[in-house]
């Protein structure tokens, strides 16, 4: 079946009592709902960052997320103010900075860049 609403429009819309186009056009239009749903790609935001990387603020992710290297987001809304991660690029972020991922590997590594960076013989 078409999904002609033009030509099906008194049936669709003005017809208030259920039939059989109407009937036909939900159950088109809720297989092409699930197929648009198989197809949409898992998104994050920085409240689901915060949550994934075990942080204590807001704060914390902004200062992971200012960095130059790490993803910029995919979509915005809510007047700019609700940022989207494509997850996929998180996690290609997080294989190239492991340290990222959780409380232990941020401590490891401030206890690493200062024995190493700070505080070296060199």
């Amino acid at each position: 079946m078409d999904l002609d609403f033009q030509n099906h429009q008194f049936d669709l819309f003005t017809d208030w009592r259920p039939n059989q186009t109407k009937k036909e056009f939900t159950q088109k239009l809720q297989q092409q709902a699930q197929a648009e749903k198989a197809q949409l790609p898992h998104l994050l935001t920085r409240d689901d960052l915060k949550k994934r990387w075990d942080m204590n603020s807001r704060q914390s992710v902004h200062q992971v997320a200012s960095k130059l290297d790490f993803p910029a987001p995919v979509y915005t809304f809510n007047q700019g103010k609700t940022l989207l991660y494509l997850e996929t690029e998180i996690q290609i972020y997080e294989i190239n900075h492991p340290w990222i991922i959780s409380p232990a590997d941020r401590f490891n590594y401030s206890q690493w860049i200062f024995e190493n960076v700070i505080n070296s013989d060199d």
